[in-house]
């Protein structure tokens, strides 16, 4: 469910980079890195669901907040096509629901701990996966029924990118939030 690629980039710049924009953290505990073009509220458009009318490589504009960072030069580094890239914080004690998305998702984790997980859920049944912040970007098979969960003490924050070049996801789970019952 999730690898380790290739790609290297140096944990301490984006760090600084987290640091700077940490302040624009919102209840949704997430910012938009990249947005639609003309989109009016750029750091809020990537937030959330994909909306049934985009698609992850609708996302090709880097928000003005990262221009000239660190993240737009690592996205720009990136040996595929990038497309919505959000940075997502996990606070402390906190789980999000069961759910699988329509891509894959490669995870650059910037700020984590020993106790934060994706867990791949498959009837009714969990795998547990710790991606490390040792500055590489790991991919994930979010198309298939997951969660995240976040036991630490500490807040947990991910640099989470789709990649825009569309791909054949014929073993997919349903989209969406997941419903599982005891069995």
């Amino acid at each position: 469910m999730i690898r380790a690629t290739d790609v290297h980039y140096d944990l301490a710049a984006m760090r600084e980079v987290l640091q700077s924009v940490e302040p624009l953290f919102d209840r949704h505990n997430q910012i938009g890195v990249t947005s639609r073009p003309h989109a009016t509220e750029p750091l809020s458009d990537a937030v959330g669901w994909l909306p049934e009318d985009a698609t992850e490589a609708d996302y090709s504009v880097i928000n003005q907040e990262f221009r000239g960072t660190h993240i737009e030069t690592f996205l720009k580094s990136l040996p595929f096509k990038w497309g919505r890239t959000r940075l997502m914080r996990l606070p402390a004690k906190s789980c999000l629901s069961i759910h699988a998305d329509p891509s894959r998702r490669y995870h650059y984790a910037i700020i984590t701990n020993p106790d934060a997980y994706i867990v791949a859920v498959q009837d009714n049944t969990g795998t547990f996966y710790h991606i490390p912040a040792d500055g590489y970007l790991y991919q994930m098979d979010a198309h298939k029924t997951h969660t995240a969960i976040n036991a630490g003490k500490e807040d947990r924050f991910h640099l989470v990118l789709c990649n825009a070049e569309t791909e054949d996801l014929g073993d997919a789970d349903p989209v969406g939030r997941v419903s599982l019952s005891a069995g």
